[in-house]
């Protein structure tokens, strides 16, 4: 795609508090907006296109040569494109497509096979979208676990709508008895009134562990390990079976509605680097402008107001109103002079965190592997575009436990997506591209995430693959190896964290980043924050920028998006 980092050329256009002016080629690029957003991950370019959308004069600066943060495509080895971190597209909100019109701008989803997980001692199992095929899955386990499976989709069916409806929810303070501050928080306990008749359920899952909430409804270890997966590995945080509030992940699939005109989930075409390109031809195609290769040293602030950018440059960008789209740690511990914020404010800010000890490995290869059994499991032709190696409890147990022993997982937890299987072009004729992302890996300063460790990553993975599918031959064309170092050093994700800090009780919604400040506000003035760091975390899910355009339309006194 090309690049455009001084804004698309043509005409003006007035939005009655200023003029849209983009430079036709060859001129000065404008170093004055109503709005800089810094960082053109998927948030601040969602944050950008509603505010150009708006009627404001956007630009958003990226340090790296291409939009998308760690929602990115890029081409590693010639040919093959790879999604060097987030692989899949589960959670960007149907709003954020339909009213960006993303579907113009070329995104595209692509259904995907049923996943495969071969289990202990019974073979690959098909885990089936169909409620009645799953229950049938699950019937040569136990039958106690089939009757409860179609009981358990639609206890979370009930359930997950509220915590939908809480991703939108901006969060208020509520230790402030303000006027202003006492009607938003009655209004969200009108909003969320449906709450009151599911306070536990939605208590237990948000402060049991994934392992003791799944036990209520299922008895057999595959049950347990197939719907356990995601909580105890899937999340990307430093998490077990048992760690308490891992039952929130078990509503991953409830926190987006797949019945509206914005389709469903599954691969994107070209890679979810197109999920991002598409929100930067959305703000373009508004006027917003995206400047490539352009790293912010500096948030200017001056009297307490956030005035502008210094870029690494020298270049200097000047706007009414600053947005970080970087992590709230990078933005307040380095963007922002310490004598701008107050010692209470980066004291909390400091606790703010948690470590991720996920990784993930790309191979090119000419085979595919072959799951021993597949063929019996009912899953027809073809091959599955996504294999969980997780074959039972104690396997995610042990994962688990060698990461606390401070050692990699001896037998890792493993999601091995064949992307090309769906999307041939993320990979030349006659070969494929596999994504593997699993855990663990130990992380913090102390962790070496050298080559040696890449390497012995590689063949742990090769080795546990192997087990499933003995005939394939490991071998490998080229190689690409993420670590927790890697995710921090390419994306600035702290300590590797997609979420940028851990989503756990002391760290959501009016305590995310820190308490005072969850509305997307910050203690310097016209200076904001759009990113992870704030409700509802981490995911490719587009809320957070959706939410900060919303509040900073609301202070421009410009409604919502």
């Amino acid at each position: 795609m090309a690049a455009y980092p001084f804004g698309l050329s043509g005409a003006a256009k007035r939005d009655g508090t200023s003029l849209i002016q983009r430079p036709e080629q060859g001129e000065k690029p404008r170093m004055k907006y109503d709005v800089v957003i810094v960082g053109a991950g998927h948030n601040g370019l969602v944050c950008g296109a509603y505010l150009a959308k708006a009627g404001l004069n956007v630009c958003v600066v990226e340090r790296r040569p291409l939009v998308g943060g760690a929602c990115a495509t890029e081409e590693v080895w010639p040919g093959y494109k790879v999604s060097t971190a987030a692989h899949m597209l589960g959670l960007l909100q149907p709003r954020v497509i339909l009213d960006l019109d993303l579907q113009k701008f070329g995104y595209e989803v692509l259904a995907t096979p049923p996943i495969v997980q071969p289990l202990a001692g019974a073979g690959p199992v098909v885990l089936w979208r169909e409620t009645d095929r799953l229950a049938q899955q699950l019937a040569r386990f136990s039958a106690k676990d089939a009757a409860a499976y179609p009981r358990y989709v639609e206890h979370l069916a009930a359930v997950g709508p509220i915590f939908r409806q809480l991703m939108w929810e901006i969060p208020f303070d509520p230790s402030v008895m303000s006027a202003g501050n006492l009607r938003d928080m009655a209004m969200f306990a009108w909003r969320n009134r449906q709450m009151i008749g599911r306070f536990s359920d939605v208590t237990d899952l948000l402060t049991m562990s994934a392992y003791d909430y799944l036990s209520r409804w299922f008895e057999s270890d595959a049950a347990l390990a197939i719907f356990g997966y995601y909580p105890a590995g899937g999340s990307g945080q430093s998490v077990g079976f048992h760690t308490a509030g891992t039952a929130y992940f078990l509503l991953r699939g409830q926190l987006r509605d797949n019945n509206t005109p914005a389709g469903g989930t599954g691969l994107v075409r070209g890679g979810m680097g197109a999920v991002t390109a598409a929100m930067q031809r959305s703000g373009e195609s508004h006027g917003m402008e995206t400047r490539l290769g352009a790293e912010v040293t500096r948030i200017l602030v001056k009297d307490g107001k956030a005035q502008g950018v210094a870029l690494a440059n020298g270049d200097e960008i000047r706007a009414n109103l600053v947005v970080s789209n970087a992590s709230a740690r990078h933005t307040f511990l380095n963007l922002v002079e310490d004598g701008a914020l107050p010692g209470d404010f980066l004291d909390r800010l400091r606790g703010f965190g948690g470590r991720a000890t996920a990784f993930k490995v790309h191979l090119a290869v000419r085979e595919l592997p072959r799951l021993e059994g597949i063929e019996a499991s009912g899953f027809g032709p073809g091959e599955p575009s996504q294999v969980t190696i997780a074959p039972s409890v104690a396997w995610l147990e042990q994962a688990f436990a060698d990461l606390q022993a401070g050692m990699p997982s001896r037998r890792p937890y493993l999601t091995v997506q064949a992307p090309s299987v769906v999307d041939p072009t993320l990979a030349p004729p006659g070969h494929h591209l596999m994504s593997i992302y699993g855990g663990h890996i130990p992380s913090g300063p102390d962790a070496d995430h050298g080559e040696a460790t890449k390497d012995a990553v590689t063949a742990r993975v090769i080795d546990t693959i192997r087990q499933f599918a003995p005939t394939w031959s490991g071998e490998y064309l080229h190689r690409h190896v993420m670590l927790s170092a890697d995710y921090e050093a390419q994306f600035g994700l702290p300590g590797g964290n997609p979420h940028h800090a851990d989503l756990n009780l002391s760290q959501l919604f009016f305590r995310r980043p820190v308490p005072g400040y969850a509305n997307h506000g910050t203690p310097v003035r016209d200076l904001y924050l759009c990113s992870a760091s704030n409700h509802p975390g981490g995911g490719v899910t587009g809320v957070p920028g959706y939410n900060a355009a919303r509040v900073l339309l609301r202070h421009l006194g410009r409604g919502r998006p």
